[in-house]
Order: C-alpha cells, then structure tokens, then sequence
C-alpha cells in the first residue's frame, strides 16, 4: 500500500471513529493501524487474514513485540477456490461487524490473478455495519479496476477513485454520514 493509502485509511479510523477493522493481507499497515489504535486510545482492533503462515507469524510478532496484540492480530487463512481467495474457515475469527474494510489481499499482480479481491465485498458484506467503508487498494491496476466495475454492476455500494492514494473508497447510499 502507499503511504498515502495509509494515511487516508488512518484518517477514515480517526475521523469515522472507526474500531471494527478486517484487513485482507497484512504487513506494515497491520502494525501500524494496531500503533494508531493504541495511540489514540481508540477500543479497536484490526485483524487481517493472510495467506502465508510465515508472513502471519511474522506480522503476530511484530505485534507481540510492541506490544500491540490487544490492537492488532493476523489470522493464517490459506487460499483457496475460484476465484482464489482466503478459506472461509478462516472467516470465524473475524469481527461480527466490521466498519472498515481494506482490500489488499490476496495477491493479485500476477497474470491470471487479477479477480482474486473480488470476493471480499460479497463475501464480507453481511458483516460490514451500515456506515462501513471499503477501501480497495492497487486500483490503478485492471484486475483492481475489474473488480471495482463488478462491485458497482452487482451491489449498492459507490466508490471513489483515488488516483493520489491508489485505493478506491466505497460506501453504501445510505451511509452519508459518521457513525453515531
């Protein structure tokens, strides 16, 4: 992700009070996101699913090391399926309600693995609160940007491209405004 993916989903988790947060892929932006939560004193918590086990240990004990497991935590969900994307087994250790998604994983900047993002809205959508937002990230990419055009033709939410950030922001009509 880029750094200024990362400060404008920062600025949705202070601004939109944000507390519930799924990350798809994991890496610095975990740890981060974790430090900010702590920070600013938020009661949150950021899980992200990631397909490497050693990435996932990796990331959890990064966390671990600053002290940062009450804020932040990887869950090992392998891929799996068609399109490949994370087993939903793995979808048990997710928050009931989620208020923020962020889609950066699995990998899909490889020929042939541009639709691997596109379950995660569908996927996820029964969890995410009625003021969530989705941030997808890579979007100048065209798997990313296929992915986006499914997600308008086949659900309610509208997003907003931002090439600055490279992510694309989405939320439902409805939630045209902060969470109470």
């Amino acid at each position: 992700m880029r750094p200024a993916g990362l400060v404008a989903i920062c600025n949705e988790i202070i601004h939109g009070r944000r507390t519930s947060i799924v990350e798809c892929g994991s890496g610095v932006s975990t740890v981060v996101l974790a430090r900010l939560l702590r920070q600013r004193a938020i009661a949150g918590t950021v899980v992200a699913l990631e397909h490497d086990p050693d990435w996932a240990r990796l990331v959890n004990q990064l966390l671990a090391d600053e002290g940062l497991s009450a804020f932040g935590r990887v869950v090992h969900a392998p891929l799996e399926g068609e399109p490949t994307w994370y087993s939903l087994s793995s979808l048990t250790e997710l928050p009931e309600t989620i208020d923020l998604l962020i889609v950066d994983g699995p990998p899909a900047d490889q020929p042939g693995n541009g639709q691997r993002r596109a379950p995660a809205l569908t996927t996820l959508q029964p969890r995410l609160s009625e003021t969530a937002v989705v941030y997808l990230d890579d979007i100048d990419r065209p798997g990313e940007q296929s992915v986006l055009e499914a997600w308008h033709a086949n659900t309610n939410w509208t997003f907003t491209v931002d090439a600055a950030t490279g992510t694309a922001s989405g939320r439902r009509p409805s939630a045209d405004r902060l969470p109470d």
